[in-house]
């Protein structure tokens, strides 16, 4: 076996391989691969076996087809290959769980997505296919060309599913390698014609070959003209993504159907089942001020449930790394403090992010986040929280009492949903909101509200996470409150539901928040939070002060740190905190005191942001960076021919010493105008007769026309007269043609020999004629490299 019988199939191999690295915008890691790129090579070399036994063409893809087969049991099945009862069956079975469990991951994230085990398989798979497609086109029926079909496939697949699409680099390495398989098949085909007509000195050392160095030469000079457009056209244009070829945004869009629903689980759901497990096992942990973490804000009550709405972002402006703006409704002349924290988070599988609300930015995570400005609830668009680590910006916000108290009651138009109700709302709730409030004798929404929870953290009611078969279970729908309240037994989930709904009940703007309380401290500074940590807890809209925890839930009983916030244990008029049984609220300070209390904070604080996205700049007028390097990049592009033409002519004169020397500049520097101002001069003149005719075609009269006699005169002196005299000042001749050309031309022409002169395009053949050359010599030592080889070897 040859290295030349093995050119098409190493060929075809590294052209799929190299294709392949297409889709890697698709993936959030690179584990899949090394076990893709060993499946194509396993392809080739299946395909290649069955040829070598002399396989019919239309059999070959079966041998290619076998080894796949048999490396993706070996892979991903060999445990139930090994010791299944029926081998090959409960294999088979198992590959085929895979690829459901890889196909419902798929359907479930958006690219760029995790590398899961079914995932990885069903990539190996397909690209392998695609091997086998390449290899049977390429090598075992020599179409080379036709081959290039199903590599498109592995290029379209992440530029039409990819946030970003298709870095260049990718695409100038799969072109090169498509280039190389073309020319592998044009090298077999060449090598079948037979006998080359030759004469050699050496008759001795005589080899039949064919001489392909001129074909050689060409495909060179063709490949580094095309890699050269790769790598440049994709540098200087914006990458390619779905949306230039009109399959719309490639994202999420908001509004007007700009993008597809997001459908995400509800936590709620399982929270009693986390709170009533046995073993309270740590979820995450995190360093920086104890503190809620907020997986999601539930503002839908259908009567059944709370449940989080159906989201529509836009992936290019609500990436939480680019910051999450002001969280809504928050005034300016609410007390804040800024945190940090960074968190880290151990077996929870959520797509909802676990961050302290309100959060302003978010840095140093894996995969893509996005948030709704709405409800800041964040959400993996391809991604689970799982074994993840980043750090989060947020705000610690302190309202007073006063704030609070003298906030209008009116719900604007765009809050009218959070005030929703069903019709099929047990009445018994509404009126046991209206005598909680009655009895509080509260006229304000903040007195309404306090009223509310201090009724339910009162002696009345009682924390319990056994399910009562008479009382709401682990639901928190209608009935499931109206039997709370008749009770008076429940966890956290019935409590935060009753408040919402209660709140809703009396005109103020709620919602449920579902995640965990601040956890436990640890000897080395950190919080841990454990299973038992679950919690859910309502947020009532305040106009001026935005979404506010409120804590109905009673100490006594409740995770750890579940105490509600100081603005919710004022009364209304600033009197003392309200004595209810179980509550032992902790005083928050506020901004200053934060600083104060701990100067370090301030060295964690990292500013968000300006709202809009990444600039250059800083105060109110900041510069967009993409388009100011893209126009930067073509100014610099458009300045290139000026830039060259300026630095051939400083290089003419100055090289110019001598009388003959100066005429000879001042002849090509003439010459090199008249092209730029599209004069088209004929080689077969001489200088005489070519400035002749210049003169009648250009019209031109008085000193112009006498310095163009004086420079072709010259000229001829230089080429033919044995001595020269003196030439005078032709540089300031070739200046005044240039001045009557440019006074003649339109601004459109004035502006084209400017910016473009087309004299440079010399100097652009001039450069790829000595890369051809270095290309050529190239060649030329491999080839007598491999001759003194084969010399050595006969």
């Amino acid at each position: 076996m040859t290295v030349s019988s093995l050119r098409m199939p190493l060929a075809a191999a590294f052209a799929t391989i190299a294709a392949a690295i297409c889709l890697g915008p698709a993936f959030l890691t690179g584990s899949w691969f090394l076990p893709t790129a060993f499946g194509v090579l396993v392809v080739g070399a299946g395909s290649e076996a069955a040829r070598r036994l002399a396989a019919s063409r239309s059999t070959v893809a079966v041998g290619g087809a076998l080894a796949l087969l048999l490396y993706l049991v070996l892979r991903y099945a060999h445990a139930e290959a090994l010791f299944g009862v029926i081998p090959w069956t409960a294999s088979i079975d198992h590959l085929g769980e895979l690829a459901t469990s890889g196909r419902r991951d798929i359907n479930r994230y958006q690219a760029p997505i995790g590398v899961s085990p079914g995932i990885e398989l069903l990539t190996v798979a397909g690209v392998g296919l695609v091997a086998l497609l390449v290899d049977t086109l390429a090598v075992t029926f020599r179409r080379a060309a036709l081959a290039g079909l199903p590599l498109l496939v592995l290029y379209t697949v992440p530029t039409a599913v990819a946030p970003d699409g298709v870095g260049w680099v990718a695409f100038a390495l799969c072109g090169v390698a498509f280039l190389t398989l073309l020319l592998a098949e044009s090298r077999e085909r060449v090598s079948r014609w037979g006998r080359p007509m030759r004469y050699s000195a050496e008759r001795t050392n005589y080899r039949p070959e064919v001489e392909t160095a001129p074909l050689g030469q060409v495909g060179r000079r063709v490949g580094a003209t095309a890699l050269g457009l790769a790598l440049i056209v994709p540098a200087v244009l914006p990458d390619v993504t779905a949306s230039s070829f009109g399959f719309g945004s490639g994202g999420f869009g908001r509004g007007g159907g700009g993008g597809p629903e997001v459908t995400v689980v509800n936590p709620i759901l399982d929270l009693g089942s986390s709170l009533r497990q046995g073993e309270n096992t740590p979820l995450i942990r995190y360093r920086g001020r104890p503190t809620y973490l907020r997986l999601v804000a539930d503002d839908t009550f259908t009567g059944d449930t709370w449940s989080p709405s159906n989201l529509k972002v836009s992936r290019d402006s609500n990436d939480v790394e680019d910051g999450l703006g002001t969280a809504p409704g928050l005034g300016p002349t609410v007390n804040r403090g800024k945190r940090t924290h960074r968190i880290e988070v151990f077996d929870l599988d959520q797509r909802w992010l676990p961050l302290p609300y309100p959060a302003t930015k978010v840095r140093d995570i894996d995969g893509t986040w996005l948030y709704d400005p709405t409800t800041f609830n964040v959400f993996g668009e391809n991604s689970s929280t799982r074994q993840i680590s980043y750090a989060v910006a947020s705000l610690s916000v302190e309202p007073t009492a006063a704030q609070l108290n003298a906030a209008s009651p009116s719900v604007p138009a765009s809050l009218r949903t959070y005030v929703r109700l069903p019709e099929s709302l047990d009445p018994a709730i509404g009126a046991a909101a209206d005598k909680v409030v009655a009895d509080a004798q509260a006229t304000t929404n903040y007195a309404k509200a306090l009223a509310i929870q201090d009724w339910l953290r009162g002696p009345e009611f009682q924390y319990s996470q056994t399910l009562d078969p008479t009382g709401p279970g682990d639901k928190n729908g209608s009935d499931a409150i109206a039997a709370f309240l008749a009770t008076r037994r429940g966890y956290c989930v019935q409590f935060s539901s009753t408040m919402a709904v209660m709140a809703r009940d009396q005109g103020i703007p709620a919602r449920v928040a579902v995640g965990f309380a601040p956890g436990q401290k640890q000897p080395n500074g950190s919080y841990v939070v454990g299973a038992h940590d679950a919690h859910a807890w309502p947020e009532l809209y305040f106009q001026g002060v935005g979404w506010v925890r409120f804590e109905p839930t009673p100490s006594s009983g409740a995770p750890s740190g579940v105490v509600p916030p100081q603005y919710a244990t004022e009364r209304p008029g600033g009197g003392a905190p309200s004595e209810t049984p179980g509550a032992s609220p902790t005083p928050t300070s506020t901004a200053t005191g934060d600083a104060a209390a701990n100067p370090r904070l301030r060295e964690d604080i990292f500013e968000p942001p300006p709202k809009g996205g990444g600039g250059i700049g800083a105060g109110p007028i900041r510069i967009p960076v993409l388009p100011f390097v893209i126009g930067l990049v073509v100014l610099v592009l458009l300045a290139v021919p000026s830039f060259t033409r300026m630095l051939l002519r400083r290089s003419r004169w100055a090289d110019a010493r001598t009388p003959a020397a100066l005429a000879l500049a001042a002849w090509k520097d003439l010459h090199d105008i008249l092209v730029d101002h599209g004069y088209d001069w004929d080689p077969a003149d001489p200088p005489r007769r070519g400035a002749a005719r210049l003169i009648e075609q250009r019209h031109l009269t008085g000193d112009p026309s006498a310095a163009v006699q004086r420079i072709a005169a010259a000229t001829e002196q230089a080429r033919y007269a044995p001595a020269m005299s003196p030439v005078g000042d032709l540089r300031a001749d070739v200046g005044m043609v240039r001045a009557a050309l440019t006074a003649d031309a339109s601004r459109w022409g004035r502006w084209r020999v400017r910016l473009l002169p087309r004299s440079t395009r010399t100097v652009a053949a001039g450069l790829s004629e000595k890369l051809a050359d270095v290309l050529d010599g190239i060649d030329a030592a491999s080839a007598a490299v491999g001759t003194r080889l084969r010399l050595r070897r006969s």
